[in-house]
């Protein structure tokens, strides 16, 4: 099976299921991994989206599907996307957040999926840049 493929299917488990699955490959075969994890996008990446990129993915994605996809993020994660939006549109997101009772995990995750789906979408359009992966070289960040 080839490297994207593997990718692909570690981007479709649960993030903990998938980080475990590395950290057993890491073990056994550190360049494999490292080729895995610059296939891969996960969630917690757009940590390193830089920020005209994450400004564009946050007025692609639809805002129902940003909130659902927030639920339960990681503080630095939530920070930044919400340092990225107007204030008023930060507003908006932290009281729906707010309001939002518990949520199934797969409902989460495809929400999550989307999202980064729509960065890959960006990022092969020139629109969105990982900044420590995959950046042209031309450019400073």
């Amino acid at each position: 099976m080839s490297i994207r493929k593997t990718a692909t299917l570690l981007n479709h488990l649960d993030p903990r299921h998938a980080l475990k699955l590395l950290a057993y490959v890491d073990e056994r075969d550190e360049k494999l991994a490292r080729q895995l994890r610059d296939e891969m996008f996960l969630f917690i990446d757009l940590l390193r989206v830089d920020e005209r990129g994450l400004q564009h993915l946050l007025r692609v994605v639809e805002q129902s599907v940003l909130i659902m996809a927030l639920k339960g993020a990681d503080w630095p994660l939530l920070e930044k996307i919400l340092d990225n939006l107007s204030p008023r549109a930060a507003e908006t997101v932290r009281e729906e957040l707010a309001a939002l009772g518990p949520v199934k995990a797969r409902q989460v995750q495809a929400a999550r999926q989307t999202v980064m789906q729509t960065a890959q979408q960006l990022q092969s359009r020139g629109l969105l840049w990982f900044v420590d992966q995959g950046c042209n070289k031309d450019y400073i960040y």
